[in-house]
């Protein structure tokens, strides 16, 4: 499995001197907590930084874990309409075995999973968890045969939560082109019938 940070790919002092962030779209999208939270991704990096990044490249499906402030919040990273690349605060779980990714996910939102990442907490003014300690946390996995059993449940519902997650954001962006042009008169729908 592959376990990774922001800072995976380097020192702060490097990262600051590399990756360069913007506020509207560019090259990739600089997935954080915050947007994870949100559904809304504002944050992106241009392609010299996405190259920087390399060892937190992501293609949608990870599970992505905060690590700092709000401590344990888990989600599955969508998939996105441009390459998407790990943002700060956050690490990233890639299972290699396929039917492991939803039963991770689960098992970090559970109670006992959550009560194991609380368990490695520290920091006084701000909770965190390093990555060293993640990794060596006990994750209970059954047979193979239960696990893909547990895989052909889930997948159908994980399947259609994401589809609904993209309609939304189709929906989002068609809002965000037309609200404009409604408010500033470009369009007239006056004449519509309801």
């Amino acid at each position: 499995m592959v376990v990774t940070d922001y800072v995976a790919n380097g020192s702060f002092a490097s990262l600051k001197a590399n990756v360069t962030l913007y506020q509207e779209p560019n090259y990739a999208y600089f997935i954080r907590n915050t947007d994870l939270k949100s559904g809304s991704f504002k944050v992106f990096v241009d392609e010299n930084s996405y190259r920087f990044l390399s060892k937190s490249t992501l293609y949608g499906g990870e599970i992505i874990i905060s690590n700092v402030g709000d401590v344990g919040s888990v989600f599955l990273c969508p998939k996105l309409n441009k390459p998407m690349t790990l943002g700060n605060n956050v690490i990233m779980l890639r299972p290699e075995q396929d039917n492991l990714k939803y039963y991770l996910y689960v098992w970090f939102k559970w109670l006992y999973g959550q009560s194991l990442i609380q368990g490695i907490k520290g920091g006084s003014a701000q909770p965190k968890f390093n990555k060293t300690d993640f990794k060596n946390l006990p994750i209970f996995l059954p047979t193979d045969d239960l696990l893909e059993q547990f895989q052909q449940m889930v997948k159908p519902i994980f399947e259609l939560i994401e589809k609904n997650n993209e309609e939304n954001q189709a929906l989002i962006v068609t809002r965000d082109t037309l609200l404009p042009k409604l408010i500033s008169g470009e369009f007239d729908i006056s004449d519509i019938e309801l």
